[in-house]
């Protein structure tokens, strides 16, 4: 599951750049496994305490990876992660609890 955060952006800056997202996706197979990520006001600031708002795409496929860039490039600054994901397993109750 593609995971899509915006960081360091007002809510509707936030909010515009989703909708674009979500537009640059409606012909990508995967699109119905992205999640996206959202969260109060934040800010991202460089050393010298300019604005550097970035979306970041956190996937464990390679080509997807290299589709999100293709795709997002010209829209945003763009941090792409490639990850490893492990499902929760278990079999009693106990095991596998997601504890915050």
């Amino acid at each position: 599951m593609p995971t899509i955060e915006f960081f360091g952006m007002h809510r509707e800056e936030r909010d515009t750049l989703e909708k674009r997202v979500r537009a640059l996706l409606t012909e990508e197979e995967f699109r119905e496994d992205c999640v996206f990520v959202t969260a109060p006001d934040s800010h991202v600031l460089d050393w010298k305490g300019q604005r550097r708002p970035f979306v970041r795409v956190s996937t464990r496929s390679e080509q997807r990876a290299d589709r999100f860039r293709k795709l997002l490039q010209h829209t945003c600054d763009l941090e792409i992660v490639r990850i490893d994901f492990q499902a929760m397993t278990g079999s009693s109750p106990d095991e596998g609890q997601h504890n915050g």
